[in-house]
């Protein structure tokens, strides 16, 4: 097989016009029409040649593209350096016309949000407008393995095909071989990234073990300086008296009534200087100070952090990393009281309730001891409950009667069987309590017919819940029967911290729910309904078919408990002392309507009234006036 490579000086014509092929091997000149059969011409066409990236015969419209320190004298310096090191890269290729330099400030590689110097300088590449990156390394480029390879192709995709040229690691992208090398360079970079992580994890871990704080300025506080003006590192904020009225007026004002909203909008409109030097105040930066520990005196360590090292996505941290809480750190600007009330009214806000919780008693009649529960309120200690029930000094007083007072017949060894025995277990009021949810059934309803609105109240120690009909204006209110004409339903209401909270009383398990039945007694205009919770009747979820998996559906299946195993019920003796209010002395007053009281506490929060906390703003404005010279 012959092939010819056809140059313009190897064609020729003869003088009968036949076009002739000179061999290169024996510089014949051969007939077209006398090459012989089993001969395949062939015609070479050289490929185009590679892009010389240093060669004088184009002229590369070029970029660079580099980080800078975020301090912004070190910043000015590092920019004039790497700016002075580009023009100088530049000049020495000839065919390179330097455009612009791209720089971000202090901007990890390891994801491309937020770094929108890099970003502007893609999409003008994607534009048209350069044929060549320069960067000093690919860990500057990107420290992501999937970004970097990504960008690489696109750009080299693009018609013409941008380039970047990797100045420390001599990698110019163009070429045919660098993509195995940048995949190496990048997996280095990469993983340089994630030991530079873990070791940054460690060092801010030992700080906070060591008490070595980095706490930063925040309106109110400022970091002290030494002699020479330079801050000390470590050293405990220090209070600016003029900002921490600020800050006082927002605590004040919250505690008050007023939203967050309506804060923000009070010191936008007296011009109030935010810790930035903004005048405009909003939501967010009260909510911001209301719940920062810093201004009661204590510092909560790492509050937040990275759980993606590539996404750089925050999150708070719920005992995801080691914290310390380092209690009077600094001097306080609002006291510990004030603040823990601010962080409760926060949490209740999101609740709908729009006032800080008043723990309230009943310390008189049939129900003294109970407590009136709030189900909204976010709170799911049983302690607390514990605590206000115990705040009442308990009255007892020994009473003997004889056994013939509650029957001519002496009943000792008999029970009273429990109703959950009894086919007719349905017509008795009967609660069902899961750790979110209390449903009354459609008994309780009927008991209770006329009443528009009832109090839940809880005995912690007796370990009794109870109805009574009450007013709408009665503290914990709960509407029961708004229309009386209306037909009888059962009644829901959700009580998912005060659950949890019963459920820790009575140690019950929070996968069952729990059915107590109840009695319902009445006494001249008193009524009431009284649930024994050591009576639950336990209930679990099962699979109806426990082989086949699919579409299974959960079944109710009612427990014994323990306790039960021996016998039907209770001693009737012991009945009548479980439920001895239900045979007080027929003329005896039950007082079971008598209004709860506020529990006595030791720690009180002062609540500035409207009028007060108008002097405070009119006060506060006077002295932002005069901090700007207006007056």
């Amino acid at each position: 097989m012959i092939v010819h490579v056809l140059m313009d000086e190897d064609v020729v014509k003869n003088r009968a016009g036949l076009v002739i092929m000179i061999d290169d091997n024996n510089r014949m000149p051969m007939s077209q029409n006398n090459l012989r059969e089993d001969a395949i011409d062939r015609l070479f066409i050289p490929a185009k040649p590679k892009i010389d990236i240093f060669g004088d015969g184009r002229t590369f419209r070029t970029c660079a593209y580099c980080r800078v320190s975020t301090d912004s004298d070190a910043q000015l310096s590092s920019y004039e350096l790497q700016q002075a090191h580009y023009q100088q890269v530049a000049s020495s290729h000839p065919n390179w016309d330097l455009k612009r330099i791209y720089a971000d400030e202090g901007i990890s590689g390891t994801s491309l949000k937020n770094r929108d110097e890099f970003n502007e300088m893609i999409a003008a590449c994607e534009a048209g407008e350069y044929d060549l990156i320069v960067t000093k390394s690919v860990s500057r480029f990107a420290r992501n393995l999937v970004d970097c390879i990504s960008l690489v192709r696109k750009l080299k995709r693009l018609t013409p095909p941008v380039g970047v040229i990797f100045e420390t690691d001599n990698l110019n992208t163009l070429s045919e071989d660098s993509e195995l090398m940048l995949s190496f360079l990048a997996t280095f970079a990469q993983e340089e990234s994630v030991k530079k992580s873990e070791s940054m994890i460690w060092s801010l871990k030992e700080r906070n073990k060591s008490g070595k704080l980095l706490t930063p300025a925040l309106l109110g506080y400022e970091r002290p300086r030494d002699e020479a003006g330079r801050f000390i590192k470590y050293a405990p904020l220090e209070i600016v008296e003029s900002e921490a009225e600020i800050v006082r007026f927002i605590f004040d004002a919250f505690l008050a009534g007023r939203a967050s909203a309506d804060i923000a909008n009070l010191l936008t409109d007296i011009k109030c200087h935010t810790k930035t030097g903004s005048t405009e105040w909003n939501e967010g930066s009260i909510n911001y100070i209301l719940k920062n520990e810093r201004y009661c005196g204590n510092v909560l360590t790492w509050k937040t952090f990275t759980a993606d090292l590539y996404e750089h996505k925050h999150k708070r941290n719920k005992q995801d990393r080691d914290q310390y809480l380092y209690v009077n750190h600094h001097k306080a600007i609002i006291p510990l009281e004030k603040f823990e009330a601010a962080q409760v009214l926060l949490q209740n806000k999101k609740y709908h309730v729009r006032s800080l919780p008043a723990m309230h008693i009943i310390d008189d009649g049939v129900f003294r001891g109970f407590i009136p529960i709030n189900h909204h309120w976010p709170n799911d200690d049983p302690n607390t409950y514990y605590d206000a029930s115990n705040s009442i000094e308990t009255k007892t007083r020994s009473r003997k009667i004889r056994r013939s007072y509650f029957s001519p017949f002496d009943f000792e060894g008999y029970q009273v069987v429990r109703g959950q025995f009894l086919t007719s277990r349905h017509n008795f009021p009967t609660i069902t309590i899961t750790n979110e949810k209390i449903s009354f059934n459609i008994n309780c309803s009927r008991k209770f017919a006329t009443v528009p609105f009832v109090q839940l109240l809880l005995h912690p120690t007796e370990r009794k819940i109870a109805i009574r009909p009450c007013t709408e204006s009665d503290i914990h209110s709960i509407k029961w029967r708004a229309d009386a004409d209306k037909p009888f339903f059962t009644k829901t209401i959700s009580c998912q911290y005060f659950g949890h909270a019963l459920f820790q009383i009575m140690g019950w398990n929070p996968d069952y729910l729990y059915r107590i039945q109840g009695t319902w007694t009445a006494r001249g205009m008193d009524e009431i309904i009284v649930f024994n919770l050591p009576n639950a009747a336990p209930t679990a979820f099962m699979n109806e078919n426990v082989e086949v998996q699919v579409n299974n559906h959960r079944k109710r299946v009612s427990l014994c408990p323990e306790e039960w195993n021996d016998s039907f019920g209770h001693y009737f003796y012991d009945y009548i002392i479980q439920n001895g209010f239900f045979f007080i002395a027929r003329n005896g007053d039950w007082k079971a309507h008598i209004k709860s009281v506020a529990i006595p506490s030791s720690k009180t929060i002062s609540v500035l009234s409207t009028d007060e906390l108008q002097m405070s703003l009119v006060n506060l404005r006077t002295k932002v006036e005069s901090a700007h010279g207006e007056i």
